[in-house]
C-alpha cells in the first residue's frame, strides 16, 4: 500500500503560481502579458479543438482566466464549431470533495460550455444546478476566437449558501469532452494562490463631453418597444438627459412612430429651434438626430442617413443605424454586412445609389447581433465581402483604403465590455452592440457604456442617475462615442467649388444651376427617403430643370463632374 501511495506520488507533477494584475474583459489580450502565470501543453496531435495553453491572474474582485486554443471556436456554443468545452475549479484545494473529475480534483465549479451548463459541487449540493448570473461569469469575446478570458468573482456564492472560493488557492482544469484533450494533462495538477498585491484600481470614466463640438453618437437596443412602456419612461429621460446625444439610433422599436419618438426628445431635451429633433424610422431602427437629415437608404436591417452637420464641421456625416439578425442566423448577417460593405464602396466612387464628397465621416453603429461568427465584424472593418456573386468584390472601407475601427467601449465603472445582460438568459453577459467608424477622418474622442447597476452610489448621484435605470429601460446599455473631425481630411474644394449658385431656392418650378466652368455634368435629384425623382447628363455651365410634376418638400440635389468631384445642395419646393 505504501509503495503504491510512493509511486503515485513520483509521477504526479505539481505547479503552484500566484501573481495578481489587472485585467480588463473586452475581448482585446494585450493586457495577459508574458510575465502573467501561464501554463503550456504538451505537443499533441487531436482532432477539433487542441487547447494549448491558459493563464491565471487575480486582483481584489476576480480570478482571471485567459484561454488559448489551435482554432477558432464560440465559447457558449458547442453546435457553430464542435466542441464540448469544461472549466473544472476545485475552490478549496482538496480532491476530496466537490465532485471528482479525476482523483487529483475535486470541483467545487463545474462549467460545461457547450451546453451552457454550471455545476456547483459543493459536499451539501452535489452537481446542483445554477446559472451563469448566480456565479457572476463574465466573458469576452462573444464571437468565435481563438482565445478568450473569463473573469469569475471572489465574492461569487452561487447557492447563497457556500462562497465559491472559502480557500486561498484554487486548483484549475481545462477539457474537451470532444477530444479527450486535459489541461493540464493526467498526472499534472495546477494550483493558483490568491495574491493580494494591490493594483492599480479602474478609473471611472466621466460622461460629460470634454468638448462642446464634438460629436456624439449612441446605440441604444430598447427592447421589444419598451420606449411605449410609460413604466419606463422616467428611466429614459434620466438617461437620455446625461447622456446628452446628438444623433442616437435606437433599435426594436418598430411600433412607435416618429411622432412619438420627437415628442419625447422635444420635451426631454429642448433645443430651442423651430424644427427641434429630426427623426426618421426604418422598421424598428429610429435615427434622431439635432441637425436634419438630409437623405436615407434603404438596406437590410440597417438604415443609413446623411446628417447635415453644422457648416462649421466642413462636411456631413452619413450614420446607419443598424440590427443585424439574431443568434443562429450567420448566413443572413453575413450578407446584410456584406450589402453594407458594398454600399461604402458605392458611397466612395462616382455614381450608383449613392455618392459622398470624398472623406465624408461614416459611422455605423447599433445592435449588431454578434454571437456567431467573427468574420461578420470583420466584413464591417474590412471591407471583405464574402457573398461576391450578389455584392462584388470587396475592398477597404476607409477614405484612405485602410479598415474602419471599432474601440472596446468600456464601461464606465468596471473594466468590461459587455453591452448586454440579462440575468434570466442561460447565456453570460456579452458585446453586441458596436460603434464602427472611419479613423481616418474621425478621432473617437470618448467611447464608453453605461450601466448603473454597476455604478457607486455616488456617481449615481453625480449624475443624476438611480441603480436599477438601465436594467429597468432594457436589457441592452447604451453605448457611447464622442467624435471629433480630423479637418486635415476635409476636401473642401471637392465639396463647394462645382457651383457659383443654384437659384431660386426655395422655388415653384424651375431650378437653374450656374456652374462655375463648362463641362460635362451628371445631376440627380432625391426625395427626403433617398429615391431618384429626376436625373440629367449635359455638358454645359448653366443647367435647369422643372420640379413642376413634384410635390411640396425638401430635396437632395447631387452635381457631379468628369473628375469625381460631387457637390450635395439641399432644395426647397413650395
Amino acid at each position: 500500500m505504501n509503495k503504491l501511495l510512493l509511486t503515485l506520488l513520483i509521477f504526479v507533477c505539481t505547479f503552484s503560481y500566484s501573481q495578481s494584475a489587472p485585467i480588463i474583459i473586452d475581448g482585446n489580450f494585450e493586457d495577459w502579458t508574458s510575465n502573467l502565470t501561464t501554463f503550456t501543453d504538451t505537443n499533441e496531435t487531436l482532432d477539433g479543438i487542441d487547447l494549448l495553453e491558459f493563464q491565471v491572474t487575480n486582483d481584489a474582485e476576480y480570478l482571471y482566466l485567459r484561454i488559448k486554443a489551435n482554432k477558432e471556436f464560440d465559447l457558449t456554443d458547442g453546435d457553430l464549431i464542435p466542441h464540448n468545452f469544461f472549466l473544472y475549479l476545485d475552490t478549496d484545494d482538496n480532491s476530496t470533495t466537490g465532485f471528482k473529475v479525476r482523483d487529483d480534483y475535486g470541483a467545487e465549479l463545474g462549467i460545461q460550455f457547450a451546453d451552457r451548463i454550471l455545476f456547483n459541487n459543493f459536499t451539501n449540493t452535489p452537481k446542483a444546478q445554477v446559472n451563469f448570473a448566480e456565479v457572476g461569469f463574465r466573458s469576452a469575446p462573444t464571437v468565435t476566437s481563438k482565445e478568450f478570458e473569463i473573469a469569475i468573482p471572489r465574492a461569487s456564492i452561487p447557492d447563497g449558501v457556500n462562497p465559491l472560493f472559502p480557500s486561498s488557492s484554487v486548483k484549475i482544469l481545462f477539457r474537451n469532452r470532444a477530444n479527450f484533450d486535459w489541461l493540464p494533462n493526467l498526472n499534472n495538477v495546477f494550483t493558483y494562490t490568491f495574491d493580494e498585491t494591490p493594483v492599480t484600481p479602474y478609473q471611472p470614466i466621466d460622461i460629460n463631453k470634454t468638448d462642446a463640438n464634438f460629436i456624439r453618437v449612441v446605440a441604444y437596443n430598447t427592447k421589444l418597444n419598451s420606449l411605449l412602456d410609460t413604466n419606463k419612461l422616467d428611466e429614459y429621460e434620466r438617461i437620455i438627459k446625461v447622456i446628452q446625444p446628438d444623433v442616437i439610433g435606437f433599435v426594436e422599436s418598430s411600433d412607435t412612430t416618429v411622432e412619438y419618438i420627437k415628442s419625447l426628445f422635444d420635451n426631454w431635451l429642448p433645443l430651442g429651434t423651430t424644427d427641434g429633433w429630426y427623426v426618421r424610422k426604418h422598421g424598428g431602427e429610429v435615427t434622431v438626430s439635432k441637425w436634419e437629415i438630409l437623405q436615407e437608404w434603404d438596406l437590410d436591417r440597417q438604415f443609413p442617413v446623411l446628417i447635415d452637420l453644422p457648416e462649421s464641421y466642413g462636411t456631413d456625416l452619413l450614420y446607419t443605424n443598424a440590427h443585424l439578425n439574431c443568434c443562429g442566423a450567420n448566413d443572413r448577417r453575413q450578407r446584410q454586412v456584406d450589402q453594407y460593405a458594398a454600399f461604402v464602396l458605392d458611397a466612395k466612387s462616382p455614381g450608383g445609389q449613392i455618392t459622398l464628397p470624398k472623406n465624408t465621416p461614416i459611422v455605423y453603429s447599433g445592435d449588431l447581433n454578434l454571437v456567431g461568427l467573427s468574420n461578420q465584424l470583420a466584413t464591417l472593418l474590412t471591407g471583405q465581402i464574402q457573398n461576391i456573386a450578389t455584392y462584388g468584390s470587396g475592398a477597404p472601407l476607409d477614405w484612405d483604403d485602410t479598415d474602419f475601427k471599432h474601440d472596446n467601449a468600456l464601461q464606465t465603472d468596471i473594466p468590461m465590455a459587455y453591452t448586454w445582460r440579462s440575468d434570466g438568459s442561460n447565456f453570460p453577459p456579452g458585446k453586441l452592440d458596436f460603434i464602427i467608424y472611419s479613423d481616418y477622418v474621425l478621432n473617437a474622442e470618448k467611447t464608453f457604456v453605461i450601466q448603473t447597476e454597476e455604478m457607486p452610489s455616488d456617481r449615481l448621484s453625480l449624475f443624476g442617475l438611480q441603480e436599477f435605470d438601465t436594467s429597468v429601460a432594457s436589457d441592452h446599455f447604451p453605448v457611447v462615442a464622442d467624435f471629433s473631425i480630423i479637418n486635415t481630411t476635409l476636401s473642401t474644394e471637392e465639396n463647394f467649388t462645382l457651383t457659383n449658385k443654384v437659384f431660386p431656392n426655395p422655388t415653384s418650378d424651375l431650378v437653374n444651376i450656374q456652374l462655375r466652368s463648362f463641362g460635362n455634368y451628371d445631376i440627380k435629384l432625391f426625395n427626403t427617403v433617398g429615391n431618384l425623382v429626376l436625373h440629367k447628363k449635359e455638358k454645359s455651365d448653366l443647367i435647369s430643370f422643372s420640379t413642376n410634376s413634384l410635390s411640396s418638400g425638401i430635396y437632395h440635389l447631387v452635381i457631379s463632374n468628369n473628375e469625381g468631384k460631387t457637390q450635395f445642395i439641399k432644395i426647397v419646393r413650395h
